[in-house]
């Protein structure tokens, strides 16, 4: 209601009415403790693994004089390329010039593979193919990953937290059409 609207009909507002201030102590000025995380509130997202893929895949073209131009570029896109694992998602941060960030929902995730050739399982490195139901990204590789058997223990506890808290459930359908549930 406007002032005007509010004269025609006769109506006032009374001020708020001032209440008096009271000192407080010095001792009573420390910030408010913080409240309990709510329960039933989306869980805080907590990073669980992260890394980039090695630069030992680029070895035979630093052997290489005229590879050497080619083995610093993908040095540099290598050293720009990010996986992080979360409690939640799955990110892969990539790009020198143009940065693209591409995250999947662990939920989303179906299967992975993690395999050691013996160069790279002498070095500590592996790699790992993970396999989702999202539409940009149904199947992404990750070469030359440290650990590559700890990201996927990593992964494999994230997923199943992630469906259990959100209660998704898969199942799978071969070609001739029958599930793997049998009745």
């Amino acid at each position: 209601m406007t002032a005007v609207e509010r004269s025609r009909l006769n109506i006032r507002i009374a001020p708020a009415p001032k209440f008096p201030t009271v000192p407080c102590m010095a001792d009573d000025l420390s910030p408010p403790s913080p409240l309990p995380p709510d329960p039933s509130g989306p869980p805080t997202e907590t990073v669980l693994w992260e890394g980039s893929p090695s630069s030992w895949q680029n070895f035979w073209w630093w052997l290489s004089i005229v590879g050497i131009p080619v083995a610093i570029w993908k040095h540099i896109i290598l050293r720009t390329t990010r996986v992080t694992l979360t409690s939640q998602r799955l990110k892969i941060r990539s790009g020198f010039f143009n940065r693209v960030t591409e995250e999947i929902e662990l939920y989303r995730v179906k299967d992975w593979t993690s395999s050691e050739p013996l160069f790279q399982r002498m070095l500590g490195f592996g790699s790992v193919t993970v396999v989702t139901s999202d539409r940009t990204t149904p199947e992404i590789t990750y070469r030359w990953l440290k650990d590559a058997r700890g990201f996927t223990e990593r992964l494999r506890d994230a997923v199943e937290a992630v469906r259990d808290r959100k209660r998704v459930r898969t199942f799978e359908v071969d070609e001739q059409g029958d599930s793997d549930h049998h009745h």
